[in-house]
């Protein structure tokens, strides 16, 4: 995966630092945020096309990818709960387009939090952070595929939507653990989204109070992701504000 990864950045670079850069990397267990981190660094350099003259910025590279994934858990989670609460209150309804595009453009914003964010969890548990991020990748495309299945009117496509929502949530929750024992973001948001799905899934199809408990469990899981965002972002502007003279 490293060598892969690696080829991403221009010919003339990997000539002179490649061998340098992947000893490197060998040096430690990749996560999501590594990979995200690499990917966006070989980018830049091929938008720029620095070449020779650009030696590998992790610094940059990790501002940046903090940064993007605070950004998109601040924007994603809302946006996900909003659709996913419209979609909920209109099963119903002939037109489910917009909540249903809604809903994957959320999922992706989180998936770009989870990798964004993952910086400090894979030094600690890599198997974990890399879990993480794959049953939401795969509840994404679960959820994609449902949404489109609905939108041509399709019922039988709802088992591969809900079952796409279970794997979001699960993956959350194993990222929130990875989150809590390495106890550089907060906490008390990493719990928050941890127990999230307890609601939710005591919820089950709704009706009464178990719409209470399902509305409880959205505001958990959208707090939690913005406040991990608030975070980061914080974080990145600490790290890239100047020292005073």
């Amino acid at each position: 995966m490293r060598s892969l990864l690696i080829r991403c950045y221009p010919a003339r670079w990997r000539v002179r630092y490649g061998e340098e850069f992947l000893a490197m990397l060998e040096e430690r267990p990749l996560g999501p945020f590594d990979a995200a981190d690499i990917l966006l660094g070989a980018l830049d350099a091929q938008l720029r096309l620095r070449g020779v003259g650009s030696q590998p910025s992790p610094r940059r590279g990790f501002t940046m990818s903090l940064r993007l994934g605070g950004l998109a858990a601040i924007v994603g989670a809302p946006l996900w709960t909003a659709a996913f609460v419209i979609i909920n209150d209109g099963l119903e309804s002939a037109d489910v387009r917009a909540p249903a595009l809604m809903l994957v453009a959320g999922s992706l914003g989180l998936l770009v939090a989870l990798a964004g964010l993952s910086a400090f969890q894979a030094r600690v548990a890599p198997a974990l952070s890399w879990a993480a991020f794959a049953l939401p990748a795969l509840g994404t495309v679960a959820v994609a595929i449902g949404t489109v299945g609905v939108v041509f009117g399709t019922a039988d496509f709802w088992g591969a939507f809900f079952l796409g929502l279970v794997a979001f949530f699960v993956g959350s929750s194993l990222f929130a653990i990875a989150t809590y024992r390495t106890g550089v973001l907060s906490r008390r948001a990493a719990l928050l989204l941890a127990i999230a799905p307890i609601p939710l899934i005591a919820g089950g199809s709704g009706g009464g109070f178990r719409d209470v408990l399902i509305l409880g469990g959205l505001f958990c899981f959208t707090l939690a992701w913005m406040a991990l965002g608030v975070l980061a972002v914080r974080q990145d502007r600490a790290a890239v504000a100047p020292r005073p003279a």
